[in-house]
């Protein structure tokens, strides 16, 4: 029977006169109807829902309860966002892309499972580098699941004053455990870091006791989804909660060039896209899109219909190299620190036409000596 977790909640909290409880897996179960266009459902359930009292209310995602705050200073402990699929495509490697469906899967069936007695916590851990595409695969997750993502806020949820924190994230988890929503909490190390280091306060261990508790006690169908650049500095319990662990890393070469399609589009037109794949080692999925964006407004302003090869080398070497590179007259510094990130690409010819200066200054340049 579809939607029977719904039904089955509904009955069981209103035999025990639970009427917040009801309500809110009244409004579950009218937010899943709502994805699946059965407007007649929706209409007939919200006419129930209207008398369940003032902490529900309608909006352009759906029924759901307002987005908690924190005590102190009434700011939300979390964002909202209805990602929609084509916003947030996604380039994977074809043993994450398996691990995402796989979840995606699990999510999607979890009432079958659990009638089964297979079923189990939708839970799923993101960690690699910063801009590896942590945040893109949650909202990724969220539109093919065509559910809304709750985006906890760090800076919220921690708070100056003594055990707030703990009770901030109990009050979220409660939200999140009554609601057809996807939590995710981003950043997961700035309140689950190991117990035993030395550096934190008694507060922040408290605070890690206070997640671990959470966690054990999140509703068997609130799907979690968490990420890191830090994975080393979680607490190994963490770890233990979370059903999926999905590593991110840099884009290989293949994975750089399906990125730079994707981000460039039809200024792509004319490029040696293979070049551009091989160059860009080492540079994350974000590097990428915030250079092809670069290249992107260059031409618009040009009014030129694809973007400048040499500009967009040039900015992928400034990238690699982590430093400005002056385009108009560069040093021997410069020019070496560029042929070095690949010589075979990188050739004295090549280099001088980029910086649209001869062979020969060139040459002279990069043998030159440069004082550190």
């Amino acid at each position: 029977m579809e939607h029977l977790k719904e039904v089955a909640k509904i009955a069981e909290w209103g035999i025990k006169g639970d009427a917040a409880r009801v309500s809110a897996y009244l409004s579950q179960l009218i937010e899943k109807l709502s994805c699946e266009d059965d407007k007649k459902a929706v209409q007939r359930l919200h006419s129930v829902l209207a008398d369940s009292g003032p902490n529900i209310e309608s909006s352009a995602i759906g029924a759901h309860a307002r987005l908690p705050v924190d005590s102190e200073s009434r700011l939300a402990l979390a964002d909202e966002e209805a990602p929609r699929l084509d916003e947030f495509p996604v380039i994977l490697d074809s043993t994450t892309s398996h691990r995402i469906e796989e979840f995606i899967s699990f999510v999607k069936n979890a009432d079958e499972l659990e009638a089964h007695g297979v079923g189990l916590s939708p839970s799923l851990i993101s960690y690699g580098p910063p801009g590896t595409g942590k945040t893109q695969l949650a909202r990724y997750i969220a539109g093919r699941l065509n559910m809304p993502l709750v985006i906890a806020r760090a800076d919220t949820l921690i708070s100056s004053y003594l055990g707030s924190t703990s009770k901030n994230l109990r009050t979220l988890f409660e939200h999140v455990g009554h609601r057809h929503c996807i939590l995710f909490l981003d950043e997961l190390d700035a309140f689950a870091k190991l117990r035993d280091d030395q550096q934190e306060l008694g507060e922040l261990k408290r605070v890690v006791v206070s997640l671990l508790q959470n966690l054990d006690n999140m509703n068997p169908h609130t799907i979690l989804i968490a990420a890191t650049n830090h994975d080393h500095l979680l607490d190994p319990a963490i770890w233990r909660r979370f059903t999926f662990k999905i590593p991110l890393h840099h884009p290989s070469v293949e994975e750089r060039d399906r990125l730079l399609v994707l981000y460039l589009g039809h200024y792509m037109k004319g490029l040696n896209k293979e070049l551009l794949a091989e160059i860009s080692e080492s540079l994350s999925g974000s590097d990428l899109r915030t250079i092809s964006q670069d290249a992107i407004r260059d031409a618009v302003i040009r009014k030129k219909e694809t973007v400048d090869q040499d500009r967009l080398v040039w900015r992928i070497a400034e990238a690699r190299l982590k430093q400005d590179i002056d385009f108009a007259n560069p040093s021997p510094k410069n020019l070496q620190a560029v042929q070095s990130l690949n010589p075979h690409v990188f050739t004295g010819k090549k280099i001088a036409e980029m910086f649209k200066t001869s062979t020969s200054t060139v040459s002279r340049r990069l043998k030159q000596e440069v004082t550190k």
